[in-house]
């Protein structure tokens, strides 16, 4: 600290009980005959040590050179460093290492005023007078914040915001490490926690008021039961996860969980292709009967460039749908891995065969994510949202969760009452649809991704690179992709099944085929190609070396009048279940306006060898002894002692007033026009009579 002052200087200072004037402190110290050097530098004169002063003046020096220093005192956010350091294996909340590293700036700012010569007394006092009359506030407001967040809210420091003295003191002549405050103790699980937690943490989420009503009312425990107010203040200490345990399943609870997130930086185009399903969010006009439906959408993405490689859009999710969108994409590049999910469209013969799949023909290898674990193909789910969620939104048939319950039940009733009353739907058409989709393709692959690098476009901006451009990328750095040729394309992509010959034909889905070629076949299995539209010929191959045998044609040896193919054999497929069900909920509520159970009370119960239950055990047993068992034969009605042709015959006579309908019958004659035998009587009818004369003729 400064010693020597001149007369100038001091006159300055307005020291207590000293002349405020040069001229008069010059007088005073000639007069007292004070202790004097003369001055270095411009201008000369005289200095006078600072022993010459009083004590009052002294000490008033003192104070006012201090706090000169204090508004030079270094910031404490260059003092944070060794505070962190030394408290961050501590286990302290960000509010007490926030305190802690003040504590450590104040003594730093202490011990540079006791480094100029101020006293550690005069410091401490010096800091806290000018902090309490605001001065400290003006010349560094920094240096005040740390001394507020150093005070103990705990303490008996009145209402001043600074700490005190004393408090200063200890800070000083305490380790660093025992500066923080102390971590308060975490309080006692209650006693009643876990009876409360098994009635809360259910799937059925009851709220905190009905498990602690139904605590309370079953209380076992000693004293009374909690309050619902001590309840609430237990579970706002607990953690999150083990909140919600129980409360959600171990699917529900994985959305909250921590996660790993996977790097693909390192991948090259086509190395992992991954792809899902999606049930579009909206209504468009069916290709076949015009009604509204919603399309079932394959998306193919490869996971290095981010690029939707391949799309396809059917009428229901099937393998068919999957191979199609799957040729899509292999028209771009063949990949080596495929990450899918364990769905009917993926785990199916005609792609994961090891001896007749696409896969295994293409060399690519298919691999499947953990049932219920979508996050593991976050990628795919993503692009669903981006893509066909979103952009259902700008259509007019959009039927998504998040639409307006009212709205979408006003657009769904006109939808309907169009179809009814011959009206115009505002739906779009399935032609329509396709190009809106292959456009949000394009829409989608040249546009920025956030997840890939960023890239300066032709117009100097800094941005992300889009998929498209990712994918070029690769390929100006000298990646060419796998490709097929249109021949090895068409033989790879015909699904391929296993099949026998048996002298010379080879039966294919209700179809047979024939060539001479398959002579030396018989009784050998052979690997089958098809087409998915074109039921004419199929193509056979040898099935260790994949060699093409022959071409088979179908021929006259069929059980339809014409091929079908399997495209349409499934279509059928699936309207034959749509209609069985149909018929089960007409059946319900035709028992249910009679009154009738669906199923009647049996008395008795069968166990096959065993014999029946009625009353007592009657064991098979007794049949080889030779012990008589009395059976009662019920005797059948007269309709089921009937054949089929004989109840079809008569249920024309019934229909047409032929023959009068009695009480007996009238049951029989309502079930019977819904039954498989009376569908398949009346379409052998209908088929004969449009092929009949045809094959009269030949």
């Amino acid at each position: 600290m400064k010693e020597w002052f001149t007369a100038s200087e001091l006159a300055s200072a307005k020291l207590p009980a000293m002349p405020q004037s040069e001229a008069g402190m010059i007088k005073k110290a000639k007069r007292e005959s004070w202790e004097a050097q003369q001055r270095m530098g411009r201008g000369g004169g005289f200095e006078y040590h600072i022993s010459n002063l009083p004590f009052e003046a002294r000490r008033a020096l003192e104070s006012r050179m201090a706090g000169e220093l204090l508004t030079r005192a270094v910031e404490p956010a260059q003092q944070l460093a060794p505070a962190v350091k030394a408290f961050g294996s501590l286990p302290l909340t960000e509010a007490q290492r926030s305190a802690a590293d003040a504590r450590v700036t104040i003594i730093n700012s202490i011990r540079g005023l006791e480094a100029q010569g101020i006293t550690q007394q005069a410091a401490m006092t010096t800091l806290l007078t000018h902090a309490e009359v605001g001065q400290l506030a003006i010349s560094n407001p920094a240096l005040d914040k740390a001394l507020r967040m150093t005070k103990d809210r705990r303490g008996r420091g009145g209402n001043s915001p600074y700490p005190s003295l004393r408090s200063l003191k200890r800070y000083l002549y305490t380790d660093v490490k025992q500066l923080a405050p102390k971590k308060r103790q975490p309080d006692p699980v209650p006693v009643w926690a876990n009876d409360f937690l098994m009635r809360w943490q259910r799937p059925e989420k009851p709220s905190i008021n009905a498990a602690h009503a139904e605590m309370v009312a079953n209380w076992q425990g000693e004293g009374k039961p909690p309050s619902i107010d001590s309840v609430r203040r237990f579970l706002k200490k607990m953690g999150n996860i083990a909140k919600n345990q129980g409360r959600m399943g171990a699917r529900e609870l994985k959305n909250i969980l921590p996660f790993t997130r996977r790097d693909f930086s390192k991948l090259l185009p086509a190395d992992i292709y991954s792809a899902d399903g999606h049930t579009f969010d909206g209504e468009v006009q069916h290709p076949l009967h015009g009604r509204p439906f919603r399309p079932e959408v394959t998306t193919w993405i490869d996971i290095a460039t981010r690029r939707v490689v391949g799309v396809s859009v059917a009428l229901a999710e099937s393998g068919i749908a999957v191979l199609d969108a799957f040729m899509d994409a292999c028209g771009k590049a063949v990949p080596a891995i495929n990450y899918v999910d364990n769905g009917s469209g993926y785990c199916n013969a005609m792609l994961k065969d090891e001896a007749t799949g696409v896969m295994a023909r293409l060399g690519t290898t298919m691999t499947h994510s953990i049932p219920y674990n979508s996050q593991a193909r976050g990628v795919v789910e993503r692009v669903h949202q981006t893509l066909w969620v979103s952009g259902a939104k700008t259509l007019p048939g959009y039927m998504g969760a998040d639409m307006d319950q009212q709205a979408r039940q006003s657009q769904f009733k006109m939808s309907r009452k169009a179809i009814r009353e011959g009206g115009t739907m505002h739906l779009m058409g399935f032609p329509e649809f396709m190009e809106w989709v292959h456009a949000r393709v394009d829409w989608y692959n040249s546009r920025p991704h956030s997840t890939l690098p960023k890239v300066t476009d032709a117009t100097g901006k800094r941005r992300h690179a889009t998929p498209d451009e990712q994918w070029q990328m690769f390929v100006d750095q000298g990646w060419q992709p796998v490709m097929l040729t249109g021949d090895e394309a068409a033989q790879i992509f015909r699904p391929r099944v296993t099949r026998k010959v048996r002298r010379g034909e080879i039966e294919l889905f209700a179809n047979r085929y024939f060539s001479n070629e398959l002579t030396e076949w018989h009784g050998e299995e052979v690997h089958v190609a098809y087409d998915l539209n074109n039921a004419n010929h199929i193509w056979i191959f040898e099935p260790e070396h994949d060699r093409l045998i022959c071409r088979a044609e179908w021929n006259a040896n069929r059980t339809d009048y014409y091929p079908v193919p399997f495209v349409e054999q499934a279509r059928e497929k699936r309207f034959e279940g749509r209609l069985r069900r149909k018929e089960a909920q007409i059946q319900e509520i035709e028992e249910e306006r009679r009154g009738q159970p669906l199923l009647e009370h049996d008395n008795s119960m069968s166990l096959g060898a065993l014999g029946t239950i009625n009353g007592e055990l009657i064991r098979a047993q007794s049949r080889s002894l030779h012990q008589p068992v009395e059976e009662e034969i019920l005797p059948l009605s007269r309709f089921e002692s009937m054949t089929p042709d004989q109840r079809y015959t008569l249920y024309q006579e019934y229909a047409s007033g032929a023959r009068p309908i009695d009480s007996d019958a009238k049951d029989w004659v309502e079930r019977y026009p819904r039954s498989a035998e009376y569908r398949s009587k009346k379409r052998r009818e209908e088929d004969f009579d449009d092929w009949g004369p045809a094959v009269a003729a030949r």
